[in-house]
């Protein structure tokens, strides 16, 4: 591996280029606009690994807004590429992919990328990247393409089938490309996912589950002088549910409740008759799951009074279930360990409490290690943050767990 190495080291600067180029480019998860322009960029970037490219159209999805109507939002398209090995028999299948939307909208101040120095591991000055997108998962593509660039060009993949596939809405739950993921999952021996590494350069092994839960809460509106007492407050039936699902926390150790958002009334001195609020619930196995599912309707009963004036309504759910390690991934890591320890790379692992897509890959039965993106931190915010010499080295780290599936 060590032609691999130097000649991945030799293009850290061009891949930091890239990097930069593709997070100046906006790809908010609900801009169609954006999403359809970084497809476009993407399709012509990964030309030199295959000039075939599939443009996957993927279906509208539902949302509830803010007036609690449901409406029909379109998304960008899922791109794939097939590398299919040459030998004849049975091969092994890899799925190497990641997303390419981000959280940032184009309204959001937080659009171009900027270089700097800061203090490393061990104290040493590092050139960093800070930008929208550099670890999550914009950082996670260049690393992708240039492992998969050398693969083709120093190891024999004679004996593997590689497919890439990027999807456009992981940021807001896969909505649309959970249906590609039903639909393919079972093609494949093993995925591959480009979500960063955590800051320390640690993978992750288990992951909690997570879900929205939807709250629509529904009173009567009225004069709040002349016709008070007729009135039914959506807002403060919403606050005082709120209220009871946070409660919640501490009930069982691995599952928290985070009351997010909460929207409803319009002009001060009237009644507010609707209020929506927004629940994000993190577990850690399926029978928490099961037991906060329940919970929540629960609630959901107690405050459902039709007799009284208020009625509720509660969707959503858990859609990305708990990510633990079985006995096959167990197997996976190994081999990631091994092909770390071949390049001169400690492999360590740690839990997280976020969820990817391969959490529902997971559900389907692929096993997957889902952080073979780069090193950084800070993601979702304005200080997104990434290592650029992570780049060439966690594209090592792909060429040679590929490597070990070349036999």
């Amino acid at each position: 591996m060590q032609d691999v190495q130097t000649w991945l080291a030799d293009h850290q600067a061009q891949m930091a280029n890239e990097l930069e180029t593709l997070c100046n480019l906006n790809s908010g998860s609900d801009s169609l606009i954006g999403l359809s322009q970084v497809a476009n960029w993407l399709t012509e970037y990964f030309e030199p690994i295959s000039s075939i490219v599939e443009r996957i159209e993927l279906p509208s999805y539902e949302l509830l807004d803010e007036q609690a109507v449901i409406r029909s939002q379109a998304t960008g398209p899922a791109l794939r590429w097939n590398i299919p090995g040459s030998a004849p028999g049975k091969k092994k299948r890899l799925l190497l992919t990641i997303h390419y939307d981000t959280v940032y909208g184009p309204e959001n101040p937080f659009q171009v990328c900027e270089r700097y120095e800061d203090i490393g591991p061990g104290g040493q000055p590092e050139l960093r990247m800070r930008g929208p997108g550099v670890i999550d998962a914009k950082g996670g593509i260049v690393v992708l393409r240039w492992a998969v660039l050398a693969a083709k060009k120093f190891l024999d993949l004679s004996h593997i089938d590689l497919s890439i596939v990027l999807t456009p809405d992981e940021e807001i739950g896969s909505p649309a490309s959970s249906h590609l993921w039903q639909r393919i999952a079972s093609t494949f021996d093993f995925a591959m996912l480009y979500e960063p590494c955590l800051a320390d350069g640690s993978m992750v092994s288990n992951r909690k589950g997570t879900g929205t839960f939807v709250v629509v809460a529904r009173g009567k509106a009225a004069h709040s002088g002349r016709n008070f007492r007729e009135g039914r407050n959506a807002v403060t039936l919403a606050c005082q549910m709120a209220l009871a699902m946070d409660a919640l926390n501490g009930e069982r150790p691995n599952v928290t409740i985070n009351v997010g958002r909460i929207r409803g009334g319009e002009a001060v001195n009237v009644v507010p008759d609707l209020a929506v609020l927004h629940v994000n619930v993190r577990v850690s196995n399926r029978e928490d799951q099961t037991w906060i599912e329940s919970q929540m309707q629960q609630v959901g009963q107690r405050f459902n009074a039709p007799e009284s004036g208020y009625r509720v309504e509660i969707t959503g759910g858990i859609k990305s279930p708990p990510k633990n390690v079985d006995e096959t991934t167990t197997i996976w890591m190994e081999q990631i360990e091994r092909a770390g320890f071949q390049i001169g790379e400690s492999i360590s692992w740690k839990l997280s409490g976020g969820a990817s897509d391969g959490n529902k890959l997971s559900a389907l039965g692929l096993p997957n290690i889902d952080t073979f993106g780069p090193e950084g931190d800070l993601l979702h915010s304005d200080q997104e943050w990434v290592r650029l010499s992570s780049l060439p080295r966690k594209a090592l780290l792909t060429a040679a767990v590929i490597k070990g599936q070349c036999v």
